[in-house]
């Protein structure tokens, strides 16, 4: 069998419910010349089975790999190192792509060469349901001023160094990448230690070496789902984010003055977060080093005033007042 134009990498841990629905809008793309490479990340539900029966199927088109449980961003390492298509991309198991998604990529990626990185609008249903159209429009508007040329209709190549915009907001999802297998290597992945937001840092991996261009239209459905891991713990959220920030800045030790003052600014407002949300749960040392860490970053009076409080509160012991106001 000859290699495949692509590679869809897809990880799952216990979501036999969904993912016939994501690997059944792979079969359906208007494009055919992939392969799906479905990495098991320890399930312990019915997916095996499943996988098998896709594997009687489709043949050496489904690759099924199964591991121990070690997060989302390992599954995905491991299934590029399996791939062999030109080009890879990601869906997750509660995810779909709509019809053209691998078509409208390829073909951008085809037309510019010097493309590495192409990424797309999604569409979302949110928990209540509701469906909207647009990401780039509800959700991460940085998105939308990202410099362009449009050498076609909805094709998109960026001005200058997508990097430079990507480091200000993580607006490019894991499901809306397509990256060249020649130009991930052997060195570009997902952290694997990371449980949130680790798209971020893989993708700016990308851009930092690749010019990078993007379909202007929806070109995948995520689903919000009760239970992920990005709606499980607030707090741990944030405790994740914080880390792949600090990451980001000493893994980009080159990064300018603007830039490294974006990545301040992130950083204070997610440690002020923390800060606040320690406070609420009475942890007051921790909320003061938060506070702190945070003015440290982005120095800020209500900050400081907030350290102040929470240092007082930590030392003294005494009956919680509220703090002046929250991020």
């Amino acid at each position: 069998m000859n290699d495949p134009t692509v590679s869809i990498v897809l990880p799952t841990y216990n979501r036999a419910h969904l993912l016939s629905r994501a690997i059944d809008s792979i079969i359906a793309q208007t494009m055919k010349d992939w392969e799906i490479v479905l990495v098991d990340d320890g399930s312990i539900d019915e997916t095996p089975d499943l996988a098998q029966d896709y594997e009687r199927r489709l043949g050496e088109r489904f690759v099924h790999v199964s591991q121990s449980n070690a997060g989302p961003g390992a599954a995905r390492n491991h299934g590029i190192d399996r791939c062999r298509g030109r080009f890879v991309t990601f869906l997750d198991s509660d995810d779909e792509f709509l019809p053209t998604k691998l078509a409208r990529q390829v073909e951008l990626l085809e037309r510019a060469s010097e493309l590495g990185l192409v990424y797309c609008d999604i569409a979302f249903v949110d928990l209540d349901g509701t469906r909207h159209e647009s990401a780039f429009d509800e959700k991460t508007k940085l998105a939308r001023a990202v410099p362009y040329e449009e050498i076609a209709p909805g094709f998109c190549v960026c001005r200058g160094s997508l990097f430079d915009w990507l480091i200000r907001e993580y607006f490019v999802s894991t499901i809306s990448g397509m990256v060249r297998r020649d130009v991930l290597g052997t060195d570009i992945r997902f952290p694997s230690d990371q449980s949130y937001a680790e798209e971020w840092l893989f993708y700016l991996r990308v851009a930092r070496i690749t010019p990078a261009g993007f379909v202007d239209e929806p070109l995948c459905l995520h689903h919000f789902t009760a239970g992920s891991l990005a709606r499980t713990d607030r707090q741990a959220n944030f405790g994740e984010l914080r880390q792949l920030l600090l990451r980001i800045k000493a893994e980009f030790g080159d990064l300018n003055r603007t830039q490294r003052r974006v990545v301040h600014r992130n950083l204070a407002t997610c440690t002020r977060q923390l800060a606040f949300d320690k406070y609420k749960s009475r942890n007051y040392a921790s909320a003061a080093k938060y506070f702190t860490e945070s003015f440290r970053c982005h120095r800020q009076w209500r900050t400081a005033v907030n350290a102040i409080q929470a240092l007082c509160r930590a030392r003294f012991n005494r009956e919680e007042t509220p703090v002046s106001e929250s991020c």
